[in-house]
């Protein structure tokens, strides 16, 4: 199937942006109940029957139906895209369009498959109702079209009494027939039909009865038709032009500029051009068309249509019309056939540009360009009478060379303005000028006085703040905080307290909170002088009271001697102390006194007991007894000689 539709690439986005992924390009199948797009600025959604409105950007449209219709609403702006696919619909028997559009937007329909329309009285077999345009394209070039059109109304274009107008065949197969007095393509019974527009596919346009095949119903008239591609068969019904006017209508601003164009009058209508009774005028066939053309016969008192020009008249043939031929390429012609005559055969008369020599003239302006508005040039076909125009840009203003002068708006943050006038200031109904930024007359900011924060801290260095100088004005409200240098407070220790960690062999240290812990949470730790701690004596020499006593010590090698001029005297000390002459290297102790002298090993001591236990070796006289611990345990066993 088909997902491609005609739509602006930003529509496209924005529909794919706001609807989910599962709504897009549904298939909806005419035979379950009438359906109804809607493309509003939220996104397109398809209703049918009763059923809920569904987001849906790409419907495609299926199946068949002789009671259910489709209607295409496209509010302004937007664009709603449908696809039919092999769809069918008839509603003649129900007197309504088998599809209509609707809206102040456009619609775009793209064709899958063959697809047929047929709908009742005074409808289009497509009918445009839509203020926008309505363009039928075949993207894939698989798409056919036939659309017809109930008594007056065209196959493609207006109900009775309808225009038909802003419509854009792009590609496809199409094939419009409209109904009694209807023109094929354009307007119904009474409409004209304009601004239709073919650029490709193979389009046939047949009116039943009094329209244009191409163009206005009866009494309608045809203009602004431009043909550039395409295979297109355009046969007009009776009394009406092939392309152009109905019954008594004109045909106007037809340009052919491109493609495979046959068009043929009915009864006393022109090839192109008028009905009868109407004008055909300014006609142009251009580029590499291939034109052939056949007015309407003789009917009654009434006079044959010219191939290209007005359509017959009361005892009066349609008078043949010269198309401007100047843009017409050496590979482009027109044939001209006699009424009722074959066009398949060879023509009456053939119209070339065989050497392209149709050239236009330099031109002359004929309306001057402004500064906002478009001039106009006209050119003259050196070979006819037959002129075009084109449109002359519009000068733009201009401000080269222009001085610019300060609109004195700069702020502080930002530059100001300078504004110069358009060259043409004053002529021509100019009063533009230009406005651009002044660039670098921004004034910047001064700051003043600058004020403390109060917020240094024992290590930061605080800030200070100015406010500009033109705080207030000009909607300036900026501040400058900078550093306020040497503000920082340091920190300030008092009441040391001691950490009691003094050793034997060291001084301790004490600390002391900065007086702002609670904001720094410095502290300062120092040595406590003095706080060093006395050692116990490793061993001591006591009277029986344990008063110290006056004694000599000498270590020799491993050998400790204690003397004392005493008769009573006590060796005591700890086990750890011991252990710490031990580490030093002391292997045995001597104790002298005046009359005992005695030894021991201080491993053998060792052994006896735990490091916390005392020791007592007490000479009395001769006598020497040697104890340990509490309870006085006697180790004197391990006593040797000196």
């Amino acid at each position: 199937m088909k997902g491609k539709k005609i739509v602006s690439t930003l529509l496209a986005l924005l529909l794919l942006a706001s609807l989910p992924v599962s709504a897009h390009a549904a298939t909806w199948d005419i035979g379950k109940g009438d359906i109804t797009v809607n493309a509003e600025s939220g996104g397109q959604t398809v209703r049918q029957g009763g059923g809920a409105a569904v987001p849906d950007s790409a419907p495609v449209i299926t199946g068949t139906s002789k009671e259910n219709n489709v209607t295409i609403n496209a509010d302004s702006g937007q664009t709603a895209s449908v696809t039919l696919s092999g769809v069918n619909i008839d509603v003649r028997d129900k007197g309504k369009a088998a599809v209509s559009t609707t809206g102040e937007g456009n619609v775009s329909i793209e064709l899958n498959g063959g697809s047929t329309l047929r709908s009742g009285y005074e409808h289009a077999g497509l009918e445009k109702n839509n203020g926008g345009s309505l363009t039928i394209a075949d993207e894939d070039k698989n798409g056919k079209l036939t659309a017809w059109g109930g008594q007056q109304g065209a196959g493609i274009g207006g109900g009775s009494g309808k225009d038909g107008s802003n419509i854009f065949i792009t590609g496809g197969g199409v094939n419009a027939i409209g109904g009694l007095a209807a023109a094929g393509i354009g307007g119904g019974l009474g409409g004209n039909g304009s601004n239709i527009t073919i650029s490709g596919g193979k389009v046939g346009a047949t009116n039943g009865l009094n329209g244009a095949g191409i163009g206005g119903g009866q009494h309608g008239s045809g203009s602004n038709i431009t043909i550039s591609g395409g295979e297109v068969n355009a046969i007009g019904g009776k009394s009406g032009a092939g392309i152009g006017g109905g019954h008594t209508g004109d045909g106007s601003d037809i340009i052919i500029s491109g493609g495979e164009v046959s068009a043929s009058g009915g009864e006393n209508g022109a090839g192109i051009g008028g009905g009868v009774y109407g004008k055909g005028e300014g006609i142009t066939v251009s580029g590499n068309a291939q034109l052939k053309v056949r007015g309407g016969s003789v009917h009654g008192d009434y006079g044959t249509g010219a191939g290209i020009g007005g359509g017959g008249s009361y005892g009066t043939d349609g008078a043949e019309v010269e198309p401007d031929i100047c843009a017409l390429n050496p590979g482009g012609k027109i044939e001209y056939y006699a009424p009722r005559s074959s066009m398949s055969g060879t023509p009456n008369k053939t119209v070339t540009n065989p050497t392209g020599d149709f050239v236009w003239d330099s031109g002359t302006v004929t309306t001057p360009a402004t500064c906002t508005g478009k001039g106009v040039r006209t050119y003259t076909c050196t070979s006819s009478s037959h002129t075009k125009t084109e449109d002359i840009p519009a000068l733009n203003h201009s401000f080269a060379g222009q001085e610019y002068v300060s609109d004195n708006n700069a702020t502080c943050e930002q530059d100001g303005t300078k504004t110069a006038k358009c060259v043409r200031y004053g002529t021509g109904g100019c009063t533009e000028t230009d406005t651009v930024t002044d660039t670098g007359s921004k004034l910047g900011h001064l700051f003043e006085d600058y004020v403390s924060n109060n917020d240094a801290t024992c290590e930061q260095d605080g800030t200070k703040t100015a406010r500009c100088v033109r705080y207030g004005t000009g909607g300036c409200m900026a501040t400058d905080t900078v550093t306020d240098t040497d503000s920082k407070l340091g920190h300030l220790f008092e009441d040391y307290v001691s950490n009691n960690d003094a050793t034997y062999a060291h001084d301790g240290t004490k600390t002391a909170k900065c007086v702002r812990y609670d904001q720094c949470g410095e502290t300062h730790t120092m040595p406590d002088e003095g706080s060093r701690l006395i050692a116990p004596p490793l061993y001591r020499v006591t009277d029986k009271d344990g008063r110290d006593i006056a004694y000599t010590a000498e270590q020799k090698g491993g050998v400790l001697t204690v003397t004392v001029d005493e008769d009573l005297a006590i060796l005591t000390g700890r086990l750890s102390g011991i252990r710490t002459l031990k580490a030093q290297g002391v292997e045995k102790i001597v104790f002298v006194t005046k009359g005992a002298t005695s030894a021991f090993l201080l491993s053998d001591l060792l052994d006896k007991g735990e490091g916390g236990e005392a020791y007592r070796l007490t000479h009395n006289g001769k006598a020497v007894t040697f104890t340990l611990g509490e309870s006085m345990a006697d180790v004197g066993a391990i006593l040797i000689k000196p």
